[in-house]
């Protein structure tokens, strides 16, 4: 799906049964499979059940994280290419945040709009004032993305996270889910049009990378340079 039309790469894509009852046994063997390879996370909160019984259990329960059943496509083009920027984007970033004035006059005028944001900022400028000095710092990012469905479809940035990186644990092993489901169901009966094969389902090495990351600063902490 290199170099296409948008048409073109629609027409191609893969498309799934929206027929509830095919999808059945394939919502089964992901629960199955979530839950043998730690693809959970705690229950939702119940106000409805919040003091009773059922609420304290609730409280100490796993779910099966939410995930596609298949994987959604993207042009390979656009992939390696976000995947080139991503050092550029983070050096951006980096630079971004040691420019004090920039961060102040962009995010001052948020006044008390952002909650969440003005207690990060609020933190920055105590931060600042204290005069610590970091000889060494490490940045956790996430890009999202979305295909743009133009003349020729393309990976648009519609998010850039420097904080919410938690779910790395979780994604990095959905790819091994479609794997399993490929080998184990060639998705059929799910699968209505295009196909699915194993050289289209990149590895997610996002919770090593990470990991590597948080060592790499523990070795820099305490150090005189």
């Amino acid at each position: 799906m290199e170099g296409i039309a948008t048409s073109e790469f629609l027409a191609q894509r893969p498309q799934y049964s929206q027929d509830t009852r095919e999808l059945q046994r394939y919502v089964e063997l992901a629960v199955d499979w979530e839950a043998t390879h730690g693809l959970l996370f705690r229950a939702p909160a119940s106000d409805s059940a919040a003091g009773s019984a059922a609420g304290s259990w609730q409280q100490t329960a796993l779910v099966p994280a939410p995930i596609t059943l298949a994987p959604s496509p993207i042009p390979r083009s656009s992939f390696d290419r976000v995947i080139a920027l991503q050092p550029t984007l983070n050096t951006l970033f980096d630079r971004i945040s040691r420019d004090h004035d920039f961060l102040v006059s962009t995010l001052q005028s948020l006044g008390t709009a952002d909650e969440f944001t003005t207690r990060v900022f609020a933190m920055y400028m105590r931060q600042r004032s204290q005069g610590a000095e970091k000889p060494g710092v490490v940045g956790i990012h996430r890009s999202d993305y979305l295909v743009h469905a133009g003349a020729e479809p393309q990976a648009k940035q519609v998010e850039f996270n420097t904080i919410a990186a938690s779910f790395a644990s979780l994604s990095s092993v959905v790819g091994d889910f479609h794997r399993y489901m490929l080998e184990r169901t060639g998705y059929a009966g799910l699968l209505k049009a295009g196909r699915v094969t194993s050289d289209q389902l990149p590895r997610n090495e996002s919770l090593t990378s990470i990991g590597d990351g948080i060592a790499a600063g523990f070795e820099l902490y305490g150090q005189p340079e």
